[in-house]
């Protein structure tokens, strides 16, 4: 049975005795909405607040984490193709890769998984990114009153870590507004990636590009064609559309219409 426990919050976790799975099963957790049941289980997310004494001391002396739950709701893979793998477990190994890669997304406290009765389960618990919030919601209330200048940084920073978690080789596969969080909008911009048990590494840029852009192009309601263009091109680092450009652009738009 495969379990993995960070070192940062290992502490934290065996203060509040949740450092097997069967602890954290067991644990009671709200759900945010009511688990999704498809691939012939489910699969649910919930936040949870453990007491953090041994850590530097918050203003609520408590450290919030999100935990995701499994039970029979896994992929099937070339290496498992009859009972399929859990698909948090994709999850799971992107998120330290990119914690390897010094790139910006949930840090994994906790994983495990379990095969016991019958039934396939997986347990996946990061810590909450504080003082972030997703690009939807920024659009929604801080965009309208923000300056050009601040909009402008904000686009240049997405495009340019979009553009550096695809040359990591990865894809997203679900790269909307609701996953891009982001820290310090106003100023100094910080950008993380969310939800990433899609995401696959795939052997050519251009694929990654396109169709990751036409997802967040397709979903990205309240940003002005002028401002979409402008991250195209911090995206392709260019200052106007090249002839490369122009032809990318209308794969992303034609993608973005199906």
């Amino acid at each position: 049975m495969l379990t993995f426990i960070a070192s940062k919050f290992s502490e934290v976790l065996s203060e509040n005795q949740l450092t097997t799975f069967d602890k954290l099963w067991e644990y009671k957790i709200d759900w945010f909405e009511a688990p999704n049941e498809r691939r012939g289980g489910w699969s649910g997310v919930g936040q949870i607040f453990l007491a953090a004494d041994v850590l530097e001391k918050s203003s609520d002396n408590a450290l919030s984490f999100f935990v995701k739950k499994q039970q029979n709701h896994g992929r099937r893979t070339l290496l498992h193709p009859f009972v399929g793998e859990p698909t948090f477990r994709r999850e799971y190994e992107r998120l330290q890769f990119l914690e390897k890669n010094q790139f910006g997304g949930p840090q994994v406290a906790f994983y495990a998984e379990s095969n016991r009765d019958g039934h396939q389960r997986a347990i996946l618990m990061t810590k909450a990114l504080a003082d972030f919030l997703p690009l939807d919601v920024l659009i929604q209330t801080w965009w309208p009153t923000a300056n050009r200048q601040q909009k402008t940084s904000l686009i240049n920073k997405i495009a340019c870590e979009i553009k550096r978690f695809h040359l990591l080789g990865l894809s997203h596969r679900a790269l909307y507004p609701k996953h891009i969080f982001v820290k310090n909008a106003a100023s100094h911009p910080q950008i993380a990636l969310i939800d990433l048990e899609k995401a696959r590494f795939t052997s050519w840029l251009w694929n990654r590009t396109v169709f990751d852009l036409a997802a967040l192009n397709r979903h990205c309601d309240g940003l002005r064609h002028t401002q979409r263009m402008r991250f195209l091109l911090d995206y392709l680092n260019l200052k106007k559309l090249n002839f490369f450009g122009k032809v990318l652009c209308r794969l992303i738009v034609r993608r973005a219409k199906r």
